[in-house]
């Protein structure tokens, strides 16, 4: 193989005399070639070093440097730009599609429950309740998506869940990005089939209690969104059977098989 350096190309240039016209242009030749090099090898050279969880995991024995003063940390910030926003700046900062504040006692929830929002799902919204059932989860999911309440989805989703991340502010960009249903309305919520009536539930792998609901979700096309130009207006039935696990008497949505009539890609958390 050819072994390339920038120590190599700079001597190997600057000993054939007459090749250039002035030292300039080797030099300008030089840091091209220096920059190509560093262009390819980067990569490669990051590629080898551990991650940042690999490094610290090794680390096990007690640094014999003094613990400093969180105050004299706070100060090396002093120059380098903001810190990044906590996991509740980020929720504060979303959108969200919640009625106004007069109404959320008495407008209808959106769940179709037939009860008010103050009497369904708003208490789980807002931590005054637990889910107790699967059917709570499931009616308390679909308000949050239909509102754009993205802490509570995130926060009853089962970590057991191929959504689930551990990483939460990426976690929240995520779904903020593409995962709320930005492009429909949430027109009707049925539910087919609950295993309480068909004892298909029982425990999973891990001892947790677990259960499924079958549904379905009729979203309509918004009109005001170029994505789906082609259907909008029009509406699509999203079939799905859930999967919910009970943990530690709370439960939690794990998974689903879901099935559309009319949009192929698109994702219920």
């Amino acid at each position: 193989g050819i072994t390339a350096t920038p120590l190599n190309i700079y001597n190997n240039i600057f000993s054939s005399e007459g090749t250039c016209r002035s030292q300039n242009m080797l030099r300008s030749l030089y840091f091209t070639s220096l920059l190509f090099i560093l262009q390819f090898t980067s990569p490669l050279l990051l590629s080898n070093l551990p991650t940042p969880i690999s490094a610290f995991a090794a680390s096990k024995k007690p640094s014999s440097k003094p613990k400093s003063n969180p105050k004299s940390r706070a100060s090396t910030t002093k120059g380098f730009g903001a810190p990044p926003p906590t996991l509740d700046d980020l929720l504060s900062s979303f959108p969200n599609r919640l009625p106004p504040q007069h109404d959320l006692d008495t407008i209808s929830c959106p769940c179709r429950s037939g009860l008010t929002y103050k009497e369904c799902c708003r208490p789980l919204h807002s931590l005054e309740r637990e889910c107790t059932s699967k059917v709570d989860v499931l009616r308390s999911r679909y308000s949050a998506f239909s509102y754009r309440l993205i802490e509570y989805v995130m926060r009853s989703t089962h970590p057991t869940c191929r959504d689930y991340r551990e990483d939460k502010v990426a976690w929240a960009k995520d779904l903020n990005k593409g995962g709320m249903f930005d492009s429909f309305e949430f027109v009707d919520l049925t539910i087919i089939d609950d295993d309480d009536e068909n004892n298909e539930g029982g425990e999973d792998e891990d001892g947790e209690e677990k259960g499924y609901v079958t549904f379905k979700v009729t979203l309509r096309a918004r009109e005001d969104k170029p994505m789906y130009a082609t259907v909008a207006g029009q509406e699509t039935v999203i079939t799905e059977k859930s999967k919910f696990i009970k943990e530690k008497g709370v439960w939690k949505y794990a998974s689903g098989e879901v099935q559309s009539d009319r949009l192929e890609n698109v994702k219920l958390n």
